[in-house]
């Protein structure tokens, strides 16, 4: 903590006199604080990054919530005697409606006999997002 400063030491540094302690006082209170133009801009660059980057993410993974629930809504909805191509052609309906499109190779739906339907969805999903830098996402959905 400083000491705070006497009379005299105020006159002198106002008159011309200043002493080593006061010229360290002055030069530490006279730099500026705050940020710079060119800091400014690089933290204004990252922001823009950032939010590009979750404008080019964000619809694959809503697309990917979405298919969950209708993965989910596909299983609940299925009759005990209902053949999984059934299953297949009622998932893909819902599925263009909703407008999204996932490889055949990538629907899986299992079936015991008279028990419950399973119906699995993996599926990779590749972001362009600068040039010749892409994102590679790999979603697995499955009901309940």
């Amino acid at each position: 903590m400083c000491d705070p400063m006497s009379d005299q030491q105020v006159i002198r540094i106002y008159s011309g006199q200043q002493s080593g302690y006061a010229r360290s006082l002055i030069t530490r209170r006279s730099g500026e604080a705050g940020l710079s133009f060119v800091g400014a801009i690089f933290w204004l660059l990252i922001l823009v990054f950032v939010v590009a980057f979750v404008v080019k993410v964000m619809p694959s993974y809503y697309d990917y919530w979405s298919l969950k629930n209708i993965v989910s809504q596909q299983e609940r909805q299925s009759v005990p005697g209902e053949s999984a191509a059934q299953i297949r052609r009622d998932l893909n309906a819902r599925l263009d409606v909703a407008m999204i499109h996932i490889p055949q190779k990538g629907i899986q739906i299992e079936k015991a006999g008279a028990g419950p339907v399973l119906i699995t969805v993996s599926y990779d999903k590749i972001v362009p997002l600068v040039g010749n830098v892409s994102l590679l996402l790999h979603f697995d959905a499955a009901g309940h």
